[in-house]
């Protein structure tokens, strides 16, 4: 009996926990998978609030507490960028050199914590009707449907080619939209297509959208304009800049939340900013981890002895570099999102930390970024800043050839608060000219926050550029390169033969 449980699914991974999964083997286990009493508001409630903690991960599977934007930053290491991997390990090295094992634990953590979540959030859609005040019901139904809808989209951007015409049928991940509470829920899962997953996610996110606009921000919670981001960065993702204008539209025009005057502002606050459209809550009792737990965005990124171990090292000369194959941040001298200190030492603090990076104490040939100095403060996931970039290059991309006033302020409005000068329309010897301002921007504003490789591979997908150089190896224009997807873990291919 226990055997055959072992052997039929993914959800056996998820349903007991990433560190409880031995439990299956014993002989005395329940056969009721149901981790949580969904019979009234305050139990579902809980049951969501559980949901959000597990969004930031802990104990591995960090998702975006973590591994999210970590993986991504691994994979698309470029010459801005130095990995200690003394410090790493060789899971993370694997990321960098783009031979990612199907037994990488990171992998594996962070695939059944995905699902997991996303079997809680099924199990609140399944029992909204145990929810009395209709108030209570629409806004936890937008919530667990967003949560899913962002979890999906996350998981097709890591385990799948990049959405496109020559990757669209092809496997994507599985969508699973029904609640194990038993043995006899589980049903071995089957990849859907990429095209599946990503219409899956919009129509999750939309439907979540329409239930929270009411709500407004929605607290610290997920809210309509949350739902309207995911859509936007979906849309993006998918070159449909037209919806993605649409969504950025939704947001900005509202004018629910206010760009901070410094881009340092926006980051190591212990409670969201008026930039912060969703954000990852931590506290000192509860966050994705530090130094001392050895996991966590703080333990890599970093290089305080209070808080992190600094494995990430900034090569401080290459900040100002640029390329043409889109890798390079290229910032200048001038900008606040570059300033460093170079006099700090391992009594260095966090509150005495001002600038955009410091000099790594222990590994001095390094500099590191503060946007993630200790484990009790936010991580933003999607800020104001990002969507008026998306604004800009969407109003672009729908209009080439042009440069429009919205576009070029929304530009002005990044490049400003950074201690740039804004430009004029004679600044730019071609409207080409100004969409490449646009992606610079991009890259410098969200410099180390998980965007640069899903931007690597839609541009290289829509834009047919011939190669890209990515770390240690160069990609022509086929979407399906493997070396930029993320396995399926050993363990799922074990227990269910999903390949």
């Amino acid at each position: 009996m226990i055997t055959s449980i072992k052997k039929i699914s993914i959800l056996v991974l998820f349903l007991c926990g990433i560190t409880a999964c031995d439990s299956l083997l014993d002989p005395e286990v329940d056969n009721n998978f149901s981790l949580n009493d969904f019979s009234n508001t305050e139990n579902i409630q809980r049951a969501l609030t559980g949901a959000y903690f597990n969004l930031g991960g802990f104990e591995g599977g960090e998702l975006y507490g973590g591994d999210f934007i970590l993986i991504t930053e691994l994979i698309s290491k470029r010459s801005d960028i130095g990995w200690l991997v003394s410090a790493g390990g060789a899971d993370h090295e694997g990321f960098v050199n783009h031979d990612i094992l199907k037994t990488n634990p990171i992998v594996e953590a962070n695939w059944v914590r995905a699902y997991e979540v996303i079997n809680t959030v099924n199990n609140i859609l399944d029992n909204l009707d145990n929810i009395s005040d209709a108030e209570d019901r629409n806004r936890i139904n937008g919530e667990a449907l967003a949560i899913r809808g962002i979890l999906n989209f996350e998981m097709v951007r890591l385990w799948a080619p990049q959405y496109g015409p020559a990757s669209a049928t092809t496997p994507g991940t599985p969508i699973l939209l029904n609640p194990v509470t038993s043995i006899e829920d589980i049903q071995v899962p089957e990849r859907s297509t990429v095209e599946e997953v990503y219409n899956q996610s919009i129509s999750d996110l939309s439907a979540a959208s329409a239930l929270l606009e009411p709500f407004g921000q929605n607290g610290v919670n997920i809210s309509y304009y949350a739902c309207e981001a995911f859509l936007a960065r979906i849309r993006m993702q998918q070159n449909d800049f037209a919806s993605a204008l649409t969504h950025a539209n939704n947001i900005l025009n509202d004018n629910a939340y206010t760009l901070l005057n410094s881009p340092l502002d926006a980051f190591n606050n212990l409670s969201n900013s008026p930039e912060d459209i969703f954000a990852i809550q931590q506290t000192l009792a509860n966050n994705a981890g530090d130094r001392s737990t050895g996991i966590g965005l703080t333990t890599y990124m970093s290089a305080l002895e209070e808080s992190g171990f600094g494995v990430f090292g900034i090569i401080d000369t290459h900040l100002f570099e640029t390329s043409a194959n889109f890798t390079n941040a290229g910032f200048a001298r001038s900008d606040l999102r570059v300033q460093a200190d170079l006099s700090t030492t391992t009594g260095t603090t966090s509150d005495q930390i001002s600038t955009a990076f410091y000099r790594n104490p222990v590994n001095t040939g390094f500099l590191a970024s503060s946007k993630y100095l200790r484990a009790d403060h936010v991580i933003p996931v999607v800020r104001l800043a990002e969507i008026h970039l998306i604004r800009a290059e969407s109003i672009y991309e729908t209009n080439p050839g042009t440069i429009s006033a919205t576009a070029l302020s929304d530009l002005n409005a990044i490049r400003t608060r950074a201690g740039l000068e804004a430009l004029d329309v004679i600044d730019f010897a071609s409207a080409e000219n100004f969409y490449d301002s646009i992606v610079a921007e991009r890259k410098r504003e969200l410099f180390l926050e998980g965007h640069l490789l899903h931007d690597l591979r839609r541009t290289r997908q829509f834009k047919n550029d011939p190669e890209i150089v990515i770390g240690i190896k160069t990609f022509g224009a086929n979407p399906l390169d493997t070396d930029l997807i993320l396995p399926v873990p050993q363990s799922e291919t074990d227990a269910s033969g999903l390949e």
